[in-house]
Formats: C-alpha cells, structure tokens, sequence
C-alpha cells in the first residue's frame, strides 16, 4: 500500500515539472538616477495559464517585487497592482515590447515596459526608472535608451 503513495507521488511531482518551465539568466539593472549597476538573476516560471518573473539581487538577499503576467487577460501584476496594455510597442534589441500602465491611478503613473519572452524591460514614472539588460551598457547607451522609452511614453500621454 505505501508503494501505491510513492507512483502517486512521483507521478505528481514529474507531471507538475512537465506543466511548468523555469529559466534562470543573468540581467542588469540600470537606474536613471543613479551610476551603480546591480547585477540580479532572473527566474521565470512559466505554465500554462501565468507566467511569473522573479528578480533577485545577487548582493542583497531581499527579493525584488515579482512581476506576473497572465495569457488570458494579458496584464501584468506588479507590486500590488494590475497594468493593463496601452497598445504602444517599443523595439529593443530586435525584440517587440508592449507598455503596459494602471488604469486606476492617474496620480501616480507607472509605465512598465514588457515582452514575454524577455521579461521586464524598464519601469517609469513616479518613483524609481530602471531598465533591466542582459547586457551590459555604457553610460552613454543607458542614457540614450532612457530617452528613447521616454520620447515613446510622451506619445502615450499625447494620445
């Protein structure tokens, strides 16, 4: 009888793993107001209904907020809140992101800057603007990528 709660087990377990895929990279957080570069490890978790990004600094052991994003509503979940697609698009190292924003609050807009296979790109607004890259940029490339995802969320705000 214990054998038949082991298959059980071991069946659980490998059609749980075969549900989901999790990738781990190495990325890059680059802020606007500041010079430091912090290094972080991506983990995506992927199944068949969500998708959820964890960034965790590799020098600090607290995590930073998860991002989730699911298939059927197609928004994004960060820190609390629910963004919902504007319908700007954005290109980025030959990948097309999408700009995602919170419909409830005008006061304090956040605008993330989103692809599924890449993950977070950059966060703007009230607060904290960062981009994150599986490269490494100079100064001057961070600088220009920071106007180009401006001069694109002005057209939001225009529109």
């Amino acid at each position: 009888m214990k054998y038949v709660h082991f298959y059980y087990l071991g069946l659980t377990l490998l059609l749980l793993s075969c549900t989901s895929k999790e990738i781990d990279v190495a990325v890059f957080k680059y802020s606007l107001e500041g010079v430091a570069v912090e290094s972080y490890l991506l983990n995506t978790v992927r199944n068949d209904s969500l998708m959820l990004f964890s960034y965790q600094n590799l020098k600090d052991s607290i995590p930073f907020n998860n991002v989730s994003y699911a298939y059927h509503t197609q928004e994004l979940s960060f820190r609390g809140s629910t963004f919902s697609s504007t319908g700007t698009e954005y290109e980025f190292e030959n990948l097309v992101f999408t700009m995602y924003q919170e419909k409830t609050s005008n006061a304090n807009l956040i605008t993330l800057v989103f692809n599924e296979n890449y993950g977070l790109l950059a966060s703007l607004g009230f607060g904290e603007n960062f981009i994150f890259s599986k490269e490494l940029m100079i100064p001057k490339i961070k600088e220009y990528n920071f106007k180009r995802l401006f001069r694109s969320l002005n057209n939001i705000i225009i529109e």
